[in-house]
C-alpha cells in the first residue's frame, strides 16, 4: 500500500517599509494585520495548521506565516445541468441536451447521472475543481489585507485617487519559500531588498526568508520583535540601576511605547538640577514620562 503524499507546506515573510508611524497605533495594526491575513487564508483554505505572527517597529509592519500550504486542496464538486424530461427521451436515451452538457463538462454521457433538486431530477456530472497554488492566491490578497488596515487616520502622498496609509509606503518584501512575489501595494513593487535602521543600518539589505531576514536586520541596527526590544530595554535599565543603587520604577505601559518607538532602543543614564526636586513627585514623573 502506497503512504499518502505528505502535503507541501511553506513559509511567508512579508514587510511593509514605511516612514515613522505613530507608536501608539503599532500594536493594534499589528493585530489587525494578522487578524486579515488569517481571515483572507481561512476563506481561501490555506490556513488548516498555520502560524501566523505580526511584528511592528516604527519602519515596518511585518508577517511571518509558518506552515502555509503550498496550494489548495483539489475539491470535487457536482455540476447540475439539463432536467431529466429534456436530457432523455421517450425511450431513455441521452438527447442531444445530455450530450451538449457532457462535452461542456468534459466526461463521457455515460457518467452523467440523475439528482433529485427541489425542482426535480436534473442531470449532473462530478468535476474536480483544482486548488490554485499560495502563490497564486498570496499575490491578490496580501495587498488587500494591508489596504483593509482601519487607520484613525491615513494619508495620500501619489495624489487624491492614490493608495491610502498611515505614512507614506517605501518598500515590500514579499517572500515566499525563498521566492520572492510578483505583487505591488500602493505601486510598490515587492522583492526581496529590506532597509536597515536609519541611521545605523544599511539602506539595501537582501533576505532569503524570516531567519536570514531576522538576523540581518539584527545586524543592521533593527530589532524586529517588540517582546525583545522591550527585554532590551528591562534588562539596560537594571544594569543601570544596580550600577547608581537606583530601583526601577515598573511601568508596563511606558514600557511598551519606548519599545515601539523604537528598532533598536538604548537605555542612556540622564540627570537634572537637583533644584528642581523641591516640585512634586507627581509633575516630575509626569514631564519625563510625557
Amino acid at each position: 500500500m502506497k503512504a499518502a503524499p505528505v502535503e507541501k507546506r511553506v513559509e511567508l515573510l512579508f514587510e511593509v517599509g514605511c516612514e515613522e508611524i505613530p507608536a501608539g497605533m503599532l500594536p493594534k495594526a499589528e493585530q489587525e494585520l494578522r487578524t486579515n491575513i488569517e481571515k483572507l487564508l481561512i476563506a481561501e483554505n490555506l490556513f488548516d495548521g498555520v502560524s501566523v505572527e505580526t511584528f511592528g517597529t516604527p519602519r515596518r509592519l511585518v508577517t511571518w506565516v509558518q506552515g502555509l500550504r503550498a496550494k489548495q486542496p483539489d475539491v470535487e464538486v457536482e455540476v447540475t445541468g439539463p432536467p431529466k424530461s429534456v436530457a432523455y427521451d421517450s425511450v431513455g436515451a441521452p438527447t442531444r441536451a445530455a450530450q451538449s452538457f457532457a462535452e461542456k463538462q468534459r466526461v463521457h454521457v455515460n457518467d452523467l447521472y440523475l439528482v433529485e433538486t427541489a425542482k426535480g431530477e436534473y442531470l449532473a456530472a462530478k468535476q474536480v475543481k483544482l486548488g490554485r497554488t499560495a502563490e497564486q492566491i498570496l499575490v491578490a490578497i496580501l495587498p488587500r489585507a494591508v489596504h483593509d488596515l482601519a487607520w484613525p487616520r491615513s494619508m495620500t502622498w501619489t495624489g487624491l485617487d492614490g493608495a491610502r496609509f498611515i505614512r507614506p509606503i517605501r518598500w515590500i518584501v514579499a517572500v515566499l519559500d525563498g521566492r520572492p512575489l510578483k505583487l505591488s501595494v500602493a505601486g510598490i513593487a515587492a522583492g526581496r531588498t529590506t532597509r536597515g535602521h536609519r541611521f545605523l543600518g544599511a539602506s539595501a539589505i537582501h533576505v532569503r526568508n524570516f531567519s536570514d531576514y531576522e538576523k540581518r536586520l539584527q545586524q543592521n541596527g533593527v530589532v524586529i520583535r517588540p517582546a525583545r526590544r522591550q527585554e532590551k530595554i528591562a534588562t539596560e535599565l537594571e544594569a543601570h540601576a544596580k550600577r547608581g543603587g537606583y530601583r526601577v520604577h515598573e511601568d508596563a505601559s511606558l514600557r511598551m511605547l519606548v519599545a515601539y518607538l523604537n528598532e533598536y532602543p538604548s537605555v542612556i543614564q540622564g540627570d537634572f538640577d537637583p533644584a528642581f526636586l523641591s516640585l512634586p513627585d507627581e509633575i516630575l514623573v509626569t514631564v519625563m514620562r510625557d
